[in-house]
């Protein structure tokens, strides 16, 4: 759909791929759970990287925050504008303020929890004609509010097992 030759990106496939056929609400709300339980079962290893070149639990939830945070700007522009350009974020940019060592745990999962509900709950208010709305990505080109919604359901179930990975192998240190 977004690349000239009407396939998509191999961004988007792999995120799709993740999600598989999975209800894209549904995983998105059960996932806020799941975050829940691993930073409070994970305790100060939540905060420990595995290596130097790997983000920490928390730095993960915080990249998440800030995906929450951007694709609801998104959804809403491209609700409202005809097909414009999704804003770029560099993450160098939206994430620090999240990803600090000071960050408290608890402030980080609700600001996560509010945003994932507002975005989880506009998307199902959306009827067919919403969903389909369109916005150019910088990189992946035209997307509907639909198929971004879906691949960030994927992209989701993916940084969850990442940060699972990363406490048990601080865990297991």
């Amino acid at each position: 759909m977004t690349l000239a030759d009407g396939q998509l990106h191999p961004t988007e496939q792999e995120m799709l791929e993740q999600l598989g056929a999975l209800d894209p609400a549904d995983s998105q709300l059960v996932a806020i759970e799941a975050w829940e339980a691993l930073i409070q079962e994970a305790g100060e290893l939540a905060r420990v990287r595995p290596s130097a070149d790997e983000w920490s639990a928390l730095e993960v939830l915080a990249h998440l925050t800030a995906i929450e945070l951007i694709n609801g700007l998104r959804y809403r522009a491209m609700l409202v504008e005809d097909s414009p350009a999704m804003v770029d974020y560099e993450r160098a940019d939206w994430e620090p303020m999240l990803r600090n060592t000071g960050v408290d745990a608890g402030s980080l999962l609700g600001m996560f929890r509010s945003l994932r509900r507002a975005n989880v709950s506009f998307w199902r208010h959306l009827d067919a004609a919403g969903r389909a709305r369109i916005g150019i990505h910088p990189v992946c080109g035209p997307e509907t509010i639909d198929l971004r919604f879906r691949m960030l359901a994927g992209h989701d179930r993916m940084h969850r097992a990442q940060a699972r990975r990363a406490v048990e192998i601080v865990r297991h240190r």
